[in-house]
């Protein structure tokens, strides 16, 4: 069964829930009373850092393809 084609909706789905992630962090230093700047900076590397994350956990699920499927080929 082929999957490539559901990659892309995985990584629109780690790119929402990192969205997610950076406006809870920015609410969160907002009512904290932080400047604008600094909320929007922490929001930034909150989602920098889950979009990374969730890419990294995507490649490490990823199956390695194999080059060839007949036997004795080089």
């Amino acid at each position: 069964m082929n999957r490539s084609g559901t990659i892309p909706m995985w990584i629109l789905v780690v790119g929402l829930a990192s969205l997610v992630a950076a406006l809870v962090t920015a609410m969160l230093k907002n009512s904290l009373g932080a400047p604008v700047a600094e909320a929007v900076l922490s929001a930034g590397m909150a989602f920098g850092g889950a979009f990374g994350l969730g890419l990294g956990i995507l490649g490490a699920l990823q199956q390695p393809r194999s080059r060839s499927t007949r036997r004795g080929s080089r």
